[in-house]
C-alpha cells in the first residue's frame, strides 16, 4: 500500500455516532487527519462533537477541503443501508472528485465497487487508485505456518463478549507503546484497525478455515521489523458469533499473553438471553484453548466503564476486575494503558 502522510476521512451523515472509524483515524493520528467530511456537518469541528478528540475541522463535501490530501479514507459502514455496491451520491461524487486531483480512496469493506465505470477512468487516467486494506491475502501452502519463533513479543486482546473494546485495547497499546519509545505494531483484524494501520484484515472477510492461517503470514510479516505486535481481538470466544473466528485467530497469533476485555456490569451475553461465564472461566478457557498449539497466559485485564458514571466508581470497578481476573487492569481509553504495558515482558 502506497504510504500516506495527509488523509481526508468520509463520514457522510454519520459523525460521530455512527463511523467508529473515523473517530479512531482521528484520535490516533496515522496518518495526519486533515479534515473530516460530512453532509451533516452538525459542527465546524471534531473536538465540539466528541471532547477527546483533537480540533480537526468537518466539511461537507472533498471540494471544501483546504490542505492538500494523500487520500480520503472511507471511514463509515457504507453496507449498513444496504448492498455496498449502491453508494450514495454524495459518497460516490467525494470519491470521483478524490481520484480527479490524484488522490487515493483508502477502503477496508468488501464490495467496494472498483469496477464502476466512473471510477474507472478517473484512476485510469490520473495518479490515484482505489486501494483494498482489508481483503484477504491469497492462499499461501500449507508448509508455509510459523514454525518458529519470531523476534517480536505478541500480544492479543480477547474479549468476554462482542462489544466490550477488544479493538480500542490494541489500539491504545500500539499508541501509549510508541509514546515510551517501543517498536511497537498493529496487526488489523477488523476494518477499523486496517484502515489505522492497513494492509490488515477485515476478519469477517475471511473463511473460517482460513482464519489461523491468514493470522499466521501477517503476524509473521511483522514479526521481524517490531519489538511489539498487538494483534486485535474481535468478539469473544463463548459468543455464537465470533467463536469460530476467534478459535482460528487464538491459533494463529500464538500470543506470548493475551489482554482480557470486558465491560462493566456486562451480565448476558450480547444479543442472547444468556449468562457470560465469570471472569475466572474466561481466564481458564482462553489459555487452555492456547495451550495444545502454543501456550500462554492472560497477563492483564482492560474493563470498559463507559457506563460508570465517575471516575472514582470506575476506579472501583477495576479493582473488582483485577481481583476476579487475577492480574493488573486498567481501563485505557477512560485512563492509560499504563498496567497493561507494564505487564509485558519485552526482555
Amino acid at each position: 500500500m502506497t504510504h500516506h502522510d495527509r488523509i481526508a476521512v468520509l463520514a457522510h451523515d454519520r459523525f460521530p455516532d455512527d463511523a467508529r472509524a473515523a473517530i479512531e483515524l482521528v484520535r490516533y493520528g496515522r496518518p495526519e487527519v486533515v479534515a473530516v467530511i460530512d453532509t451533516a456537518r452538525r459542527s465546524p469541528v471534531t473536538s465540539q462533537l466528541v471532547r477527546t478528540l483533537p480540533q480537526i475541522p468537518i466539511v461537507r463535501q472533498f471540494d471544501d477541503v483546504d490542505e492538500p490530501v494523500d487520500a480520503l479514507y472511507v471511514g463509515i459502514d457504507l453496507a449498513r443501508d444496504g448492498p455496498i455496491a449502491d453508494l450514495s451520491e454524495p459518497v460516490r461524487r467525494d470519491v470521483r472528485a478524490a481520484l480527479a486531483v490524484g488522490s487515493d480512496v483508502v477502503v477496508s469493506q468488501a464490495g467496494f465497487p472498483v469496477d464502476a465505470p466512473e471510477f474507472e477512468r478517473l484512476t485510469a487516467d490520473g495518479d490515484g487508485r482505489i486501494v483494498d486494506v482489508g481483503a484477504p491475502p491469497p492462499d499461501r501452502p500449507r508448509e508455509a505456518g510459523r514454525a518458529a519463533e519470531i523476534g517480536a513479543e505478541v500480544l492479543l486482546t480477547v474479549g468476554t463478549d462482542r462489544y466490550v473494546g477488544a479493538s480500542s485495547t490494541a489500539f491504545e497499546l500500539v499508541a501509549a507503546a510508541r509514546e515510551r519509545g517501543i517498536d511497537a505494531a498493529l496487526v488489523p483484524m477488523s476494518h477499523v484497525g486496517a484502515l489505522l494501520e492497513g494492509p490488515g484484515v477485515s476478519l469477517g472477510r475471511v473463511p473460517t478455515g482460513r482464519v489461523h492461517d491468514v493470522v499466521d503470514g501477517l503476524v509473521r510479516e511483522r514479526g521481524e521489523r517490531h519489538d511489539l505486535l498487538v494483534v486485535e481481538g474481535q468478539g469473544a470466544i463463548c459468543h455464537p458469533g465470533s467463536s469460530g473466528q476467534i478459535c482460528g485467530l487464538l491459533h494463529g497469533a500464538r500470543p506470548d499473553g493475551l489482554v482480557l476485555c470486558h465491560s462493566a456490569g456486562r451480565e448476558l451475553m450480547h444479543g442472547y438471553d444468556v449468562d457470560l461465564p465469570s471472569i475466572p472461566a474466561h481466564v481458564d478457557l482462553y489459555e487452555r484453548l492456547a495451550a495444545p498449539v502454543a501456550p500462554t497466559t492472560v497477563i492483564a485485564g482492560a474493563l470498559n466503564t463507559m457506563n460508570v458514571a465517575t471516575p472514582s466508581a470506575a476506579r472501583g470497578a477495576i479493582a473488582d476486575f483485577a481481583e476476579r481476573l487475577g492480574a493488573p487492569a486498567t481501563d485505557p481509553l477512560r485512563f492509560d494503558a499504563d498496567a497493561l504495558l507494564d505487564a509485558v515482558d519485552l526482555d
